[in-house]
């Protein structure tokens, strides 16, 4: 039987020293939080955290509760359709002020298809595709499994002023040749099949 006082601490606030959130727990939040107070208590006892941190990633991040209760309408549809084609889910949320679960479930009942813009993604755009921190994917792009290539002749460091290049055909590769990386229940499976399904076998 789990110990009251553990779970009361992952639940209330208290005196526990501030939590250093990584990138894989933010996912977790934003992939588990539903709405409400239920989904955001689950997600604080599965980190061993406090309801008022994890609420505070909630805000932090743009998917309280009340970022979903805004209205579709067919002008906003279309602007949808379009971004989607171009940015990553998680950009076309910022764009349009409103939670990427929203437009996610949005655009699957639309049956719109995420999109790269002109073949090519950021790194940030594949972490979000494979549902993985940025550690992860610079550690394939480093070991060479994951070609990618970067703009003004600058290497892309922690410092910004450049950024990852990973071409689309580059992708499909990767997933094709290790299969078995893509094992996180973060992984965007709507844009990996979308990605696969014009997969060239003779690569």
């Amino acid at each position: 039987m789990a110990n009251p006082q553990l779970s009361a601490a992952g639940i209330k606030g208290g005196s526990a020293k501030k939590h250093a959130w990584t990138e894989e727990e933010r996912e977790i939040v934003r992939r588990d939080y539903r709405g409400n107070m239920d989904s955001a208590r689950l997600i604080a006892i599965k980190l061993g955290v406090t309801i008022n941190a994890v609420r505070g990633q909630i805000v932090g991040m743009g998917i309280a509760a009340n970022t979903n209760r805004q209205h579709w309408n067919p002008k906003q549809d279309e602007i949808l359709r379009e971004l989607m084609g171009r940015y990553a889910p998680r950009t076309v949320a910022k764009m349009m002020h409103r939670s990427i679960n929203s437009v996610i479930v949005r655009a699957k009942r639309l049956k719109i298809s995420a999109r790269n813009r002109d073949g090519w993604y950021t790194k940030q755009e594949v972490c979000e595709i494979l549902g993985v921190d940025h550690k992860w994917v610079q550690c394939r792009i480093d070991s060479g499994a994951l070609h990618a290539t970067y703009h003004n002749g600058h290497r892309p460091s922690k410092f910004g002023m450049a950024m990852w290049h990973i071409e689309e055909r580059d992708l499909k590769v990767f997933i094709r040749r290790y299969p078995q990386e893509l094992s996180g229940r973060n992984v965007d499976l709507m844009q990996i099949v979308d990605l696969l399904a014009g997969l060239d076998y003779r690569v």
